[in-house]
């Protein structure tokens, strides 16, 4: 049976329901030994395409956004949009929401190329032995940072570590959490060991690996610290606040490649963005691809809508398409919890006013403001591409950047003149004045999290952050009024995977 390597199907489960549950109707996505891995350049294309799910619609070029930052309080929906994702909006989950779908599906639609690569690549003799290593310790980063997404997502969830290709293996029981993070912890410090610092735009190295590690301790530390259900079997929340501080310090002073960016914008500077000082991971875009997922429509998603107009002339003068989708709207609460000096929160960031060069009656310059005058909502300038080519756009979705790095080693760490001028490095990027002293420990972490809210808004990290600190009812119930019934520290398994997959229950 001949075997293609395009257009895997979603995860092992999914696989048979959209194939008919039948691996005899042309599966797709699974590679055979029969006709590939027999080359150091079949290796390279297997590792390019566990690389190319990062920027799939359904994951971080588009879905992966809707999912971590609407049922929070930095976006909402426009009315018309779709019913799961107003229900995201609200929190009132179900386990047949499609969103939440793809955040299930797409994260093992990459575990099952990564295991793919994991066990073949081995096998190939005409490989460089050094750059085999570094290709399967790619790998092991891209499921490790796919088993991370799922288990913040999903909490406990089916582990594969072998290439499903055939349905007799697709029924497999749940893992706990605990088994979870010892297996995609493993994977990090074996990709550790063979990764260099350095870079390769779009590309894992050992920086990534330092950053991740960093952020999944600080997972586990801040979730034992605040009570997070789930977390119960972390032994110590201070020896992974310790390991989460150990590796991002690694990250701020053992590599060249990534530092912090001064000029707030030329961090979202997309024509700089294989040599952006912040951006240490990212699902890579690029406008001149040949299908979604090459490029990204995800500025459609912020860009907004203006009939027969091809130019919008933003606050700061730079022109960038009409005819956005207006889909994603920025909360007016969230807008306004930034200090009116805020460089974040004003114009600089944040348009609520732009120009429609001679879109008058008389041929004259129209503006279209927020509220009231044309624009629907407010929208941010880091998801811009003033140089798109239709709606393709050349957009990287951020998965792990620096000043992130920074904040997790101040939170980690704890209160002191370290800290406290990492985090004024921050504020005095974004026009503010430093912070007062005399934080208590638990006082400095609650600011730090309401800084990440500011700094990190829109780049998938808002719901995460809240989960693993114990915040949702506090933050979106009692400060932003924000329904919540379902879904709120952990979606449920879908069912698609349920009725596929006979061991889970």
């Amino acid at each position: 049976m001949k075997l293609t390597i395009k257009n895997i199907i979603l995860s092992a489960a999914a696989t048979l329901a959209f194939t008919g549950c039948s691996l005899t109707e042309e599966p797709k996505g699974f590679l055979s030994n029969e006709n590939f891995y027999k080359s150091a350049a079949d290796g390279e294309s297997a590792l390019a395409y566990v690389y190319s799910v990062n920027t799939d619609i359904e994951y971080y070029s588009r879905h992966f956004i809707i999912a971590t930052e609407v049922p929070t309080e930095t976006l909402t929906i426009k009315p018309d949009a779709g019913a799961d994702q107003h229900a995201l909006d609200r929190l009132e989950v179900l386990n047949n929401n499609q969103i939440v779908e793809d955040m299930w599906r797409y994260p093992y639609l990459g575990i099952n190329r990564a295991n793919a690569v994991i066990q073949n690549v081995p096998d190939i003799t005409d490989m460089d032995e050094t750059r085999r290593a570094e290709v399967i310790g790619e790998a092991k980063f891209l499921r490790a940072l796919h088993y991370f997404n799922l288990v913040r997502f999903f909490g406990d969830v089916v582990i594969r570590e072998e290439q499903v290709s055939s349905k007799d293996q697709v029924s497999k029981g749940i893992s706990s959490m605990e088994e979870v993070y010892d297996f995609l912890l493993k994977d990090l410090t074996e990709a550790e060991e063979v990764l260099s610092t350095q870079r390769a735009y779009g590309r894992a190295n050992k920086t990534a690996v330092w950053a991740l590690l960093s952020k999944v301790y600080l997972q586990l530390a801040s979730a034992k610290n605040t009570g997070v259900t789930g977390y119960e079997w972390v032994s110590n929340a201070d020896e992974n606040y310790t390991m989460a501080a150990d590796y991002a310090k690694k990250v701020l002073q053992e590599q060249s490649e990534f530092t912090f960016e001064n000029d707030l914008m030329e961090t979202w500077n997309v024509n700089n963005r294989q040599t952006a000082k912040e951006h240490i991971f990212v699902a890579a875009s690029d406008r001149n691809g040949l299908i979604e997922g090459e490029y990204t429509k995800l500025p459609m998603l912020f860009m907004p809508w203006a009939e027969g107009v091809s130019e919008i002339i933003l606050p700061n003068g730079t022109s960038i398409p009409g005819g956005g989708w207006e889909h994603l709207w920025i909360e007016d609460d969230f807008v306004a919890n930034y200090d009116e000096n805020d460089r974040r929160g004003s114009l600089e960031m944040i348009v609520n006013k732009v120009t429609l060069p001679g879109a008058g009656d008389n041929g004259e310059d129209r503006e279209l403001v927020y509220p009231g005058g044309g624009l629907q909502s407010t929208f941010p300038m880091k998801f811009l591409d003033p140089d798109m080519v239709g709606q393709q756009a050349t957009c990287d979705t951020p998965i792990l950047r620096y000043t992130d790095i920074m904040m997790v080693y101040c939170e980690a760490l704890g209160p002191n003149a370290e800290t406290y001028a990492l985090m004024d490095q921050i504020r005095g990027r974004a026009g503010l004045s430093p912070l007062a002293g005399g934080m208590s420990l638990q006082e400095f972490r609650a600011y730090i999290l309401e800084e990440r809210g500011r700094e990190l808004a829109f780049e998938g990290k808002r719901l995460f952050d809240l989960r693993r600190t114990n915040s949702m009812e506090r933050v979106l119930g009692d400060e932003y009024g924000k329904p919540m019934t379902s879904g709120v520290y952990y979606f449920d398994i879908p069912l698609i995977e349920v009725d596929t997959n006979p061991e889970i229950n």
